[in-house]
């Protein structure tokens, strides 16, 4: 029996995902009146199993009813979060290095400088250093460095101890947790599935490359399943900007729709983001996108305060080649009953629209095929894509072709397939 039951949160990437395929995968044609749908509650568990958070593909304030899934511990068990957060231990690139130690004022030299680990996650860098005075961090995204001094800190003893060492403005989180951790979710206070992240765990600390802002007013934790106020988290660490860029262009109206988008996110470099593509998905949603380099925003607008999120290559597998890679994003949301006695509120969506990057510059044309129905094009901007399609359906003859400008076929990919 679980006593305590966690708050909305976000999940680790490859859980969000594999629980909206599971759910689509699993509905039978039939069933809801022949729809399939995807289930939003606002509730922290439902009578059938755990709730999976999965705000990338929702875009709002929305969690998916999956099918039972068992917590170790409180937890729901996904792919390793060193595998997430791309931990590489005892190694850090050389440029990285020439940074952090270009930004460092009360270090020790560099030959003193003890590389526990490095990982990285939607655009920043994270490396946790050891040297004589104790631990300190350094967060580099492509134009900033932010590097904490030694900090000779320890836990108190005790289970389930968690500390916040170091954050940046954008939302990088590290510190120290004691040896008994295995599980870790921090959450901004009050957060509804848009301020959280799941650290790595490494020798005695914890790594959050991407986190969220403003973690000093208030953080909780979820250790080993059990909830708690993380006391005395520090203030942002100033960055410096080592290698300066010229600000994307801002003049027009959906690129100052787009600036709305990354107002108190945890989005490295968000002045650099071009607004990419604006598509109507229908009365009420709007999905806005943004590129700077190999990183998309993505940003949904349903009538409420607009909140964007910074995805790499690695969160884009729902339809992902050689040539495109893009995450599902759901919208329409509509209210409906769950049980009888209306005790759970909760969303229903069925629609769903491919938004992503075309990592290709031959690609012309993306289709979405399947016999029956008419093709589908999706709307192709600055590198970026949004393809309206009955991807939630699964259908085993779906594709989506990719095309040069002279109509020759870069590639076919089956949807939920990654390469």
């Amino acid at each position: 029996m679980i006593d305590q039951l966690p708050e909305n949160r976000t999940l680790p990437d490859d859980v969000r995902m594999r629980a909206r395929r599971r759910l689509s995968e699993g509905m039978a044609p039939g069933a809801r009146a022949g729809r399939q749908t995807l289930i939003a509650a606002g509730v922290s568990l439902l009578a059938a199993g755990a709730v999976f958070a999965t705000q990338a593909l929702l875009g709002g304030n929305a969690e998916v009813a999956g099918p039972p899934s068992y917590p170790d511990n409180g937890e729901l068990v996904g792919k390793d979060r060193a595998v997430i957060n791309h931990v590489e231990r005892g190694r850090v690139d050389p440029d990285v290095l020439s940074r952090c130690v270009a930004a460092a004022k009360a270090h020790p030299p560099v030959s003193a400088w003890q590389t526990i680990a490095t990982s990285h996650k939607a655009g920043t860098v994270l490396t946790a250093f050891r040297g004589p005075a104790g631990v300190f961090f350094c967060a580099n995204t492509v134009t900033t460095t932010t590097i904490s001094n030694p900090d000779p800190v320890q836990l108190e003893e005790g289970r389930r101890k968690v500390r916040i060492l170091f954050t940046t403005p954008s939302g990088t989180m590290a510190g120290l947790v004691s040896p008994d951790v295995k599980f870790l979710s921090l959450a901004r206070i009050g957060d509804r599935g848009t301020d959280n992240t799941g650290p790595a765990l490494v020798d005695g600390l914890f790594l959050a490359p991407s986190g969220f802002t403003k973690a000093e007013n208030g953080t909780q934790a979820l250790a080993n399943g059990e909830h708690f106020a993380v006391r005395g988290v520090p203030k942002p660490t100033a960055s410096v900007v080592d290698r300066p860029l010229p600000p994307a262009d801002r003049s027009t109206p959906e690129a100052l729709k787009l600036a709305e988008c990354v107002r108190d996110r945890p989005i490295p470099d968000a002045a650099q983001f071009a607004h990419t593509l604006t598509v109507r998905l229908s009365a009420t949603s709007t999905v806005r996108l943004g590129r700077f380099g190999d990183l998309l925003l993505y940003c949904m607008d349903q009538g409420k305060p607009v909140k964007g999120r910074v995805l790499d290559r690695d969160d884009l597998d729902e339809v992902r080649g050689e040539t495109i890679a893009s995450v599902g994003a759901f919208y329409d949301f509509a209210p409906e009953t769950l049980r009888e006695d209306g005790e759970v509120d909760h969303l229903v969506s069925n629609t769903a629209a491919a938004t992503g990057l075309i990592t290709d510059p031959r690609v012309a044309s993306i289709t979405y095929t399947r016999p029956g129905t008419a093709d589908l094009p999706a709307s192709i901007g600055n590198g970026t894509f949004v393809l309206v399609a009955p991807l939630i359906d699964r259908h085993p003859d779906a594709r989506v072709v990719v095309r040069d400008a002279a109509g020759t076929v870069l590639e076919t990919i089956k949807p939920g397939d990654v390469p």
